[in-house]
This record gives C-alpha cells, structure tokens and sequence, in this order.
C-alpha cells in the first residue's frame, strides 16, 4: 500500500494573490472599461463627409422611389453637432407621409430644409455576402495573388 504524504503550499515570499473571485471580477470591469474606451475612440475618430447639397425637386424624385418600390433611405442632415462634424445619417423607410414643410420617416418629422443629402439604401444581398473574409481587411489571398501577379509581370518583362 502507497503512503501519501500531506499537501503543505508554503509561501516563499510575502506576496500573497487575490482570491479567485476577486480576480474574475476585476478582470470583467477591466473589459467592460476596455470596451468603452474602444467605442469613445472610435466615435471621437469617426468623420462624417459632406454629401452634396440637393434641391427639393431631387429629394422628392428619391423619396418617390423609395415609397413606390419599398426601399430604404438614407439621410444626411444639414445640421452639425457641438464638436462641428455632421450627423451620422438617417435610415429608414418612407411611408409617403409628407406635408409642405417636413415629412416624416421612422415617425420622425424631418424638415425639407434640414436635408443636406438623400440616398436610396444599398442593401447587400444574401447571396453576396461572404461570411469567410474579415470585414475589417482585405482578403489576404488577394493581396498574395497581386503580389504574384506582379512579380510574373516582372520575370516576363525581363525574359521575353
């Protein structure tokens, strides 16, 4: 029969670690701290550009479309905020709910003279969407195929 000896931990110096629920709890705030930093980033980054300024008469031509064919438009509005970069645009789906001063999208009233610029939505299609390719890059088979491609151009430059 196999005799076991006693489990003694001894401490070899006078650091001692916080307990386990302490640490899983400090490492979610951490996080969470980490996540917010990242968006408040992100949206002090983030530039808005300037679409063209359109008249009335181009305005009703999209939001006819929209209305007609049940397509979602996006808005870019003339007014900025505090730090002087405009909105992020609106989106939404015109219902034909329109009067001589505003109209109205996502029952929001938007004045005709707050539009700076209105665009039909591009929506992707399912079928187009490639689920394998990172959204924040380029296809990284891409650029090794342009790299090859380049350097065949060269050697057949060179050779022939």
């Amino acid at each position: 029969m196999v005799k076991r000896t006693k489990k003694s931990f001894l401490d070899y110096n006078e650091y001692h670690d916080r307990p386990f629920g302490l640490k899983w709890g400090t490492a979610y705030a951490m996080d969470e701290l980490v996540k917010g930093i990242k968006e408040n980033e992100a949206w002090a980054i983030k530039e808005v550009a300037a679409l063209e300024l359109m008249n009335r008469e181009e305005i009703d031509v999209i939001l006819s479309e929209s209305f007609l064919y049940h397509k979602s438009v996006s808005i870019q509005l003339n007014t900025k905020n505090e730090f002087g970069r405009f909105l992020d645009p609106l989106v939404g789906l015109f219902l034909g709910e329109a009067y001589d001063d505003y109209f109205v999208i996502n029952d929001q009233q938007i004045f005709w003279s707050d539009v700076r610029h209105i665009e039909i939505k591009k929506e992707q299609k399912w079928f187009d969407i490639d689920y394998f390719r990172n959204k924040g890059s380029p296809s990284k088979v891409e650029e090794k195929n342009k790299e090859i491609d380049s350097e065949v151009e060269l050697i057949k430059n060179e050779y022939y």
